[in-house]
C-alpha cells in the first residue's frame, strides 16, 4: 500500500509524505498483520514494502525484537496511546529507537488497527551519556577539589559552593549558597573585585584573578587567592562564572612581609595536590588530567600515562588495594582507596575516589575517578594515633596499646606473658612526693626496655603496673624474661642524692595461640595465672622500711 506521487496542485501526496519520514511507519491490523509500510521502514529491513504487506508483525520484526513490542501493541489494540524507548535488535546490531502506537478507533470507538512510528534515537542517548559523564566529572572534580569552588550567577548571586569554601568561611554550604559573593567580601576589596566581575559580565573580559579577603563570622579576615573564569554560550553570552578560591589566610598571617613579593610566584608555581583520570573500559585507555601528570611526573610530565605505567607509580604494597578491577568488570560501581603513589615531590598518600559509569544497556562504559593528595592529614591521623596509644610519662604503650599489638598477634603464636608491679611505690609517692614517684616510673620503663627485644611490647596499665608481651615466646625465654626484669627493678636507684628502695614482683604466664579461641581470651586467661603468680611472689617477698642515703 506504500506508493509515492503528487496531487494536481504539485504537491506530494500523503503516502509519499510517509515514505520522505525519516522513521519508520507501520499499520498493524487486529491481527498484527501489516497493512502499510512506509519506504523508510522496509529500507531498514532490507526488503520491499511489497514484501512486508500481508504478513505477520513476528515474521518482520524478528524472534529477538517481538517479545519486546508485543506488549505495547496489545496495550496500543486496547485503545491505549503508547510510547517507550527500547533497542531494536538487526542482526548482530542494536540500535536505540523510540516506538510510539497510536491506536486506530473509528466512530463506533473501536479498535480497527494500530498505527506505528519508530525513530532512531541513537545519537540523542550517546549525547545523553556523554553529558552525564561529563557533569559526573565535574560534580566529582568540584565536590572533592582541595581549594574553595564556587559558580556564580550574572547578578553575582553564589549559586553553588563546595564544601571547602564553606570551611573557609566558617559557615554551611546552604547558608552560603545564594548569598551575594559582595556580602561576605572584605569592603576594602569590593571595588577592585567587582570592577573586574562586571568587566566579564559586561563581555569585556572572561577571566581574571585576584587576592582578597572575605568576611568571616569571628571578625577575622579570610585572605584569599581568587580566579573568575567565563562560562559563555557559542554566541558569547554569559551563562555562569567558576571561581577557584585558595585560603591564604596562614601563609599571609607567617610571613606578611614576604607575601606581597612572593604569593603570585607560589601560586603560580604551585602544583595542583592531585588531578582527576579516566579510563575507557572497552580499550582500558588511561588519560589523566595534565595536573595530574604534572603532579606525577614534574613540570615536563604532562604527556600520557598508560594504565600500567601508573600502577608502577603506586607503592607494591597497596598495589592489590588500589586495583580497579572490580570496576572494569562491573562488579562494583563505586570505590575509595588510599594509597602511597610517588611523585616528582616524593612519596605521597593519595585518596582515589573512583566512579563506573555505565552504558544503556548496563554494561561497564568509562571509569571516572579523582585523586587527592592526604598526606598531611594522614601524618595527623598517625601522630594521633600514636599519642592515643602511649602512656605520655613512660613513652611505653598504655593498656589500648597493648590491646592493639594483642589483636595484631597472629592466630597460633605463643605469646608470653610479663605481670609487674612495683613494690613499696605507694610510700614513695607519699613520703617524697609525686615528682620523684614520676622519676621512679621513668626509670623502671627505661630498665625494662634494656632487658627485652626490639620485637617485644612494652606496656604501663596504670599507677604502678606494667606488662611485657613477648611474641613467639617459649617457657625457657619467658622465664629468663621475668628473671631479667626482676633483677633489673631489684638494682639501687638514687634520685637527688637519695636512694629509693625499688623493687618489683613479677608474674608470668604462657599464652598457648589458638585458632579457636579470641586472643582477647586467651590473654585473660593468661594474665590471671601471671597476675596470681605475681601476688603469690608479692607475699612472700618481705617488705622493707623506706630508707633514705
Amino acid at each position: 500500500m506504500s506508493g509515492a506521487g503528487r496531487s494536481p496542485d504539485g504537491l506530494p501526496s500523503a503516502l509519499a509524505v510517509l515514505d520522505m519520514l525519516p522513521g519508520l511507519v507501520a499499520y498493524f491490523d487486529r491481527d498484527l498483520i501489516y497493512r502499510f509500510a512506509n519506504a523508510t521502514y522496509a529500507g531498514w529491513r532490507g526488503i520491499g514494502p511489497d514484501q512486508i504487506i500481508g504478513r505477520h508483525c513476528r515474521d518482520i520484526v524478528g524472534e529477538a525484537n517481538f517479545p519486546t513490542v508485543l506488549p505495547r501493541l496489545t496495550e496500543a489494540l486496547s485503545g491505549t496511546r503508547v510510547t517507550y524507548e527500547y533497542s531494536l535488535f538487526d542482526g548482530g546490531n542494536a540500535r536505540r529507537v523510540q516506538g510510539s502506537y497510536v491506536p486506530d478507533i473509528d466512530a463506533d470507538g473501536i479498535v480497527r488497527g494500530v498505527v506505528v512510528l519508530v525513530t532512531d534515537i541513537s545519537v540523542r542517548r550517546d549525547l545523553e551519556a556523554r553529558i552525564a559523564e561529563n557533569e559526573i566529572m565535574f560534580n566529582d572534580a568540584f565536590e572533592h577539589a582541595p581549594v574553595g569552588m564556587v559558580v556564580t550567577g550574572a547578578d553575582g548571586r553564589m549559586e553553588r559552593v563546595n564544601a571547602a569554601f564553606a570551611a573557609m568561611l566558617g559557615l554551611s554550604i546552604d547558608h552560603v549558597a545564594g548569598l551575594d559573593f559582595r556580602t561576605i567580601t572584605h569592603p576594602d576589596d569590593q571595588d577592585a573585585d567587582v570592577t573586574l566581575f562586571d568587566e566579564i559580565v559586561a563581555g569585556e573580559r572572561d577571566t581574571y584573578t585576584l587576592e582578597k579577603r572575605y568576611l568571616h563570622p569571628s571578625g577575622e579576615p579570610v585572605h584569599a587567592s581568587l580566579a573568575v573564569s567565563a562560562v559563555r554560550a557559542p554566541d558569547g553570552t554569559l551563562i555562569r562564572m567558576i571561581a577557584h578560591v585558595q585560603d591564604i589566610t596562614e601563609r599571609r598571617r607567617a610571613d606578611r612581609a614576604l607575601q606581597e613579593i612572593n604569593a603570585r610566584m607560589t601560586l603560580a608555581m604551585e602544583a595542583v595536590r592531585g588531578g582527576f583520570w579516566h579510563i575507557d573500559v572497552e580499550s582500558r585507555r588511561f588519560e589523566t588530567s595534565p595536573s595530574f601528570s604534572r603532579f606525577v611526573r614534574g613540570p615536563g610530565g604532562s604527556g600520557p600515562i598508560d594504565l600500567d605505567t601508573y600502577g608502577e607509580y603506586i607503592a607494591p604494597a597497596n598495589r592489590d588495594a588500589a586495583s580497579v578491577q572490580t570496576l572494569l568488570d562491573g562488579e562494583i560501581d563505586n570505590a575509595s582507596v588510599e594509597y602511597e603513589l610517588a611523585t616528582v615531590n616524593g612519596p605521597r598518600w593519595m585518596r582515589c575516589d573512583r566512579k563506573l559509569l555505565r552504558a544503556s544497556d548496563g554494561s561497564p562504559l568509562r571509569i571516572v575517578g579523582v585523586t587527592i593528595d592526604i598526606s598531611e592529614d594522614r601524618e595527623r591521623q598517625l601522630r594521633a594515633m600514636v599519642a592515643a596509644e602511649t602512656d605520655p610519662l613512660t613513652g611505653l604503650l598504655n593498656r589500648r596499646g597493648l590491646d592493639q599489638r594483642l589483636a595484631q598477634t597472629d592466630d597460633g603464636v605463643s605469646v608470653g606473658i610479663v605481670a609487674i608491679d612495683l613494690d613499696r611505690f605507694k610510700a614513695i609517692n607519699d613520703r617524697f612526693g609525686h615528682s620523684v614517684g614520676d622519676t621512679v616510673l621513668v626509670e623502671v620503663a627505661r630498665r625494662l626496655r634494656g632487658v627485652v627485644r626490639a620485637g617485644d611490647h612494652l606496656a604501663r596499665l596504670g599507677g604502678d603496673e606494667f606488662a611485657v608481651l613477648l611474641p613467639d615466646a617459649d617457657d625457657v625465654r619467658l622465664a629468663v624474661v621475668a628473671d631479667r626484669i626482676e633483677r633489673a627493678l631489684g638494682e639501687r636507684l638514687v634520685s637527688n642524692g637519695i636512694t629509693l628502695p625499688v623493687g618489683g614482683s613479677v608474674g608470668a604466664s604462657l599464652m598457648q595461640g589458638s585458632r579457636t579461641t579470641p586472643a582477647a581470651q586467651s590473654f585473660a586467661a593468661a594474665w590471671a595465672r601471671a597476675d596470681a603468680a605475681l601476688y603469690a611472689a608479692k607475699r612472700s617477698r618481705q617488705t622493707h622500711p623506706i630508707r633514705a642515703a
